[in-house]
């Protein structure tokens, strides 16, 4: 139960509960490995790459979390980025010069499909993004988080194209899984009213950092049950009804002009212009609204000056199935605030 105001005081930050239907959604298919998180499911893909012969190189996106080079570099392949740019729209142009072919689509929005026919390395894609939009069969492997859509606790997961197994996890990440199931329930308590504490913020920041050094580890039991009884259509309706209320504020700002009938956003990715991202982000976070950037640039990264404006302008404006068409219209009356200012 939520708090049942016009509007929640706090959007935003890390989820604490799982809608459910008590059916399997059928999203995972066969053959699925459970893994702790995203970034352990990649590290299984790579391990089971060893075997094979001449994968030293992979292409990848410009635009990507360093949590998913990182395990490349680990295991000493070298990573070339491919661009990833806005003119007007997102476009990506991969490179089929390397070993492996790392794609991605981004924010459950319908993307050009990359011509990969002619392509004869090992295909590797992030369904991170596009599980909830669509479902490809052009991947040797297909890896993912579920929990950047819901609470659960870990919530990677790993494939192959030709359904040999992948390596299992290990017994493992029981002070992660301690520390996001606290932080869940203490968040659980400040959105029910129980509590005015926001001690979860610090815990679930205790929990990423003992996610870095974790290998391929197994995922939570009680994960795998909630990912195949997690209630998908309610999930893709509530976020799509939010994302357009926002979408019809913010035309002009918008990475995505269209969103399509199979679309399901993960969240609204804008531009914000003149330069005022942070100061803006930083506004809304004394709002109590906490929009993430993706993202942060690391040393891993080499950019050109249109790959740079992703990373320095944009700003993902959350709409998931927590939150109703009130906290949108806050949120967007909160960044015309700011920007009239």
């Amino acid at each position: 139960m939520v708090r049942q105001d016009s509007g929640m005081k706090e959007i935003g930050s890390e989820f604490w509960d799982v809608p459910v239907r008590r059916t399997v959604n059928g999203l995972f298919g066969d053959g699925c490995q459970w893994y702790l998180s995203g970034r352990s499911a990649l590290q299984a893909i790579i391990e089971d790459l060893k075997g094979l012969k001449g994968c030293r190189t992979a292409a990848m996106p410009s635009w990507c979390c360093d949590s998913m080079i990182k395990p490349f570099a680990d295991a000493g392949i070298d990573v070339r980025f491919y661009p990833v740019w806005s003119d007007g729209t997102l476009r990506q142009a991969p490179r089929t010069d390397c070993d492996i072919l790392f794609l991605m689509d981004y924010f459950g929005y319908t993307q050009p499909r990359p011509e990969t026919a002619a392509y004869r390395g090992i295909i590797i894609r992030d369904e991170t993004h596009s599980i909830l939009s669509r479902t490809y069969d052009d991947a040797d492997y297909a890896f993912g988080s579920f929990r950047k859509w819901c609470g659960v606790w870990t919530g990677g997961y790993a494939r192959t194209g030709d359904g040999h197994p992948l390596p299992e996890g290990d017994e493992g990440g029981e002070e992660y899984i301690r520390l996001r199931k606290e932080a869940m329930e203490r968040k659980a308590a400040y959105i029910q009213g129980d509590t005015t504490e926001k001690d979860y913020l610090a815990i679930f920041a205790e929990a990423e950092t003992a996610l870095e050094n974790t290998g391929i580890i197994a995922g939570a039991a009680r994960d795998i049950r909630l990912m195949q009884e997690a209630d998908t259509e309610q999930i893709r309706r509530r976020r799509r009804a939010n994302a357009e209320v926002l979408r019809e504020v913010f035309p002009e700002w918008l990475i995505f002009p269209e969103m399509k009938e199979t679309d399901c956003p993960m969240f609204v990715p804008i531009l914000v212009p003149g330069g005022r991202r942070h100061e803006l982000r930083r506004y809304l976070i004394r709002e109590e609204i906490y929009c993430p950037v993706h993202w942060p640039e690391s040393a891993y990264h080499r950019l050109t000056e249109p790959e740079r404006v992703l990373y320095d302008s944009e700003l993902s404006l959350v709409c998931d199935q927590r939150y109703q068409r009130d906290d949108m219209q806050r949120m967007a009356d909160k960044i015309k605030e700011f920007m009239e200012a």
